[in-house]
């Protein structure tokens, strides 16, 4: 399949309809789903553009994967970790959009306001209180910006171990932003997945250590090493390798000075 160009909703128009419906509840909100606006935008070259038929068949999918982990009623932490971690996939697989496309906030917006207001709103909704806007807005907290980089980050370079899915399915929220976030660990080909294998890795080895305690770190050292190593320019077997050697080394240092959590 040709590569996607999506609607792009403009910044003021998202922020106007993102203030209008925050607080709107989530099957009013699924009854005002559309496919098209009149405000949306396009790139004008690098692709063809999304049908409404192929905006539907996204819609239709995501709907189906919020309804099997508690769709309209808003979702326990599991049940949002899930849904999360499956729609991750399924956008990166299914909306054929380039790297390009996917930094234009628009599209983002367009799928957030226009598409899927109400999965925004039960995703990080409650009966008690509005969505946040950033939700619904362009950058690194929109519903879906965040989950199709993610994928990106993870699979650009993948990691011999471990699949896509996995490392996806295997870390947390707070473990997926520290590896797919920062620029430090994001902008590098394969450095997103090798350093997810290296803490899965070195977890599974020193049982019981605290993972946020091994990433941190790990972190600090893999910056110290990017100094004096260009990890752009060296292969995926010495990428790997030398995360996994900071891992276990991190994991050592706190296996002999600390008792397990």
């Amino acid at each position: 399949m040709s590569t996607l160009l999506f609607p792009q909703l403009p910044h003021h128009a998202a922020l106007q309809t993102a203030t209008a419906i925050c607080n709107t509840s989530v099957e009013e909100l699924a009854a005002q789903a559309h496919f098209e606006c009149d405000e949306c935008e396009y790139t004008p070259t690098g692709g063809s553009r999304a049908t409404v038929e192929v905006i539907t068949a996204l819609r239709t999918e995501v709907l189906d994967l919020a309804r099997a982990h508690g769709y309209p009623k808003f979702p326990n932490q599991l049940q949002a970790a899930t849904f999360d971690a499956r729609v991750t996939l399924m956008l990166f697989a299914r909306m054929h959009i380039a790297a390009a496309e996917a930094a234009r906030g628009g599209v983002w917006t367009f799928l957030a306001c226009i598409v899927l207001p109400d999965i925004v709103r039960w995703r990080f909704g409650s009966a008690d209180s509005a969505t946040s806007l950033e939700r619904y807005l362009s950058g690194r907290r929109n519903t879906f910006q965040r989950l199709w980089w993610r994928a990106f980050y993870l699979g650009t370079r993948p990691h011999a171990s471990y699949s896509v899915e996995h490392l996806v399915h295997a870390l947390g929220e707070d473990e997926l932003v520290q590896v797919t976030e920062r620029p430090s660990l994001a902008g590098i080909e394969g450095l997103a997945a090798a350093v997810a294998a290296g803490m899965l890795d070195a977890r599974i080895k020193y049982e019981g250590l605290a993972r946020r305690h091994l990433m941190r770190e790990a972190q600090k050292r893999l910056l110290r090493l990017s100094s004096f190593v260009s990890l752009e320019s060296i292969s995926a077997e010495s990428l790997d390798l030398h995360v996994a050697q900071i891992f276990e080394k991190v994991a050592e240092l706190f296996a002999t000075t600390q008792k397990p959590n």
